[in-house]
């Protein structure tokens, strides 16, 4: 972060604050917790800002209808574009409280999107460019042996058709999945919130702790190949950016799930 953002922190508090812890880690927003008390969100390039828009106008119609917290935007600002709320308080999930994760699933995915402002995309044809990127760029540098795997999973992509569209969260992992006192208590991160596919919000629970959950069959199908597609995603970013670190870490997750 820079000092202008310290700045702004600072004009939306109307005070200087105590602490600011930032956080770097994340692909599109750049984050700092700020007193403890406070996060506050950055885009990181104009291309989030749509999103970011998204989450302001949606997230106050869907926090009455879903059995957790999710961000509250106190501060809004356009020029720039940021946004801060009160932290919501909770540790990563493990594999706590399977009914509360799919509760929180059920209210989401059976939410009615009919009046608002999301749109329906090709879904397919926004996975075949998604994977054609993946090729042009992470396939060279794909272990020999596993790149006709990946050819065989960048195939399935054909397969995602047979679902009915609902609102996703679509970046459903532990670091987003709050828990406090054993139960889900939080659910963040809400940037790449959409209509589409709700196998992708199944892609980690049906792939991790809650494994065991009866489920309908095309649903873990499509549920496992957007797991394993997950790792492409680091390992692309990792080459983009000239970040080695991400990049190795997506290799390994791709050999490992290949």
């Amino acid at each position: 972060m820079t000092p202008e953002h310290h700045r702004l922190i600072a004009d939306a508090l109307g005070r200087s604050p105590t602490s600011i812890l930032e956080i770097d880690e994340g692909y599109d927003f750049e984050v700092a917790i700020v007193d403890d008390e406070w996060v506050f969100r950055f885009p990181r390039r104009a291309g989030v800002e749509e999103a970011l828009e998204l989450e302001i106008a949606l997230l106050p119609v869907l926090a009455p209808a879903l059995p957790v917290d999710v961000p509250s935007f106190e501060y809004v600002s356009r020029n720039p574009l940021f946004v801060g709320y009160r932290l919501i308080r909770g540790q990563p999930l493990v594999d706590e409280d399977a009914e509360g994760v799919r509760a929180f699933l059920e209210a989401l995915h059976t939410h009615d999107a009919s009046g608002l402002p999301v749109e329906r995309h090709d879904w397919v044809e926004a996975y075949r460019q998604q994977c054609a990127e993946f090729e042009r760029l992470v396939f060279p540098v794909v272990d020999i042996d596993g790149r006709a795997q990946a050819k065989r999973l960048f195939g399935d992509v054909e397969t995602l058709v047979d679902f009915k569209p609902s609102l996703i969260h679509a970046d459903l992992g532990p670091e987003h999945l709050l828990v406090r006192d054993g139960r889900l208590a939080g659910v963040i991160d809400w940037g790449d919130m959409r209509l589409g596919d709700p196998a992708l919000d199944h892609a980690w629970p049906l792939n991790g702790p809650f494994a065991d959950w009866d489920v309908d069959s095309e649903l873990r199908r499509r549920a496992r190949f957007y797991h394993r597609l997950a790792p492409w995603y680091e390992a692309h970013y990792g080459l983009f950016t000239n970040q080695p670190t991400h990049t190795k870490h997506g290799l390994a997750g791709i050999r490992d799930r290949l």
